[in-house]
C-alpha cells in the first residue's frame, strides 16, 4: 500500500490527486488525452481510472469510505475530487473483491478533511506559464461537539494551444458532529 499524507500533496502543489499519484506513487501513469489537466486517464500497472467512456475500468475510487466510480460505466470524474481536502491517500494494489466490480488493478482511498484534524485558516495562491492561476481557501473549527471545515479553490489556465483553457471552481464541505460519552 502506497500511503500520501495531505501535507506532501499540499508539497506538491499538483493540479489535483491524479497529478500527485503520478509524480509521488511508484508503477502509476497519466494521459493526458482530452488536453485538460482536470480529466486524465490514470493508469497503474496497466489498469485505467479514466473520464471517458468505453475506456476499460479496473481502479476503483473511494472518497470517505463512498465509492465516486459513476454507475455507469465506472468512469472517474478527476475534476470533482477536491485535492487541497485530501487528508490522505492510500493506493492499493491487486484485486480485492471488498472493493467492488472494476477493482482488478487496485483501490484509491481518500481521506478527506474535517474540523477536528484540520483547525485554523489557509489561503494559498499560485501562478505559472500559459495562464496558470490557482488560489485556494480553507478553513476549519472545532465549536463544541461539532466540527466544520471548508474549503474552495479556483483554478484557471490558458493553455499551450488556442481555445483548450480550463476554469474550475471547487467547493468542499465538511461538518461532524460527535458527543461526549462518559463510561
Amino acid at each position: 500500500v502506497q500511503v500520501l499524507g495531505g501535507q506532501t500533496l499540499d508539497e506538491q502543489r499538483s493540479v489535483g490527486v491524479q497529478d500527485a499519484l503520478h509524480t509521488r506513487s511508484a508503477s502509476v501513469t497519466i494521459n493526458d488525452v482530452q488536453g485538460n489537466p482536470l480529466q486524465p486517464d490514470v493508469q497503474v500497472r496497466g489498469f485505467s481510472a479514466s473520464p471517458l467512456l468505453g475506456t476499460p475500468q479496473g481502479i476503483a475510487v473511494y472518497q470517505n469510505g463512498v465509492r465516486v466510480n459513476e454507475p455507469f460505466g465506472d468512469v472517474v470524474q478527476w475534476d470533482l475530487i477536491p485535492e487541497f481536502a485530501v487528508q490522505e491517500l492510500q493506493l492499493i494494489p491487486g484485486a480485492n473483491p471488498a472493493f467492488g466490480l472494476n477493482s482488478l488493478g487496485g483501490s484509491l482511498a481518500l481521506r478527506m478533511k474535517d474540523g477536528y484534524g484540520f483547525r485554523g485558516f489557509s489561503l494559498r495562491t499560485l501562478g505559472g506559464s500559459f495562464g496558470r492561476a490557482r488560489g485556494t481557501l480553507q478553513y476549519g473549527a472545532l465549536v463544541g461537539d461539532a466540527a466544520v471545515y471548508q474549503g474552495l479553490d479556483y483554478l484557471r489556465e490558458d493553455g499551450f494551444r488556442d481555445h483548450s483553457g480550463t476554469r474550475a471552481l471547487r467547493l468542499y464541505a465538511d461538518l461532524r458532529h460527535a458527543e461526549k460519552r462518559f463510561t
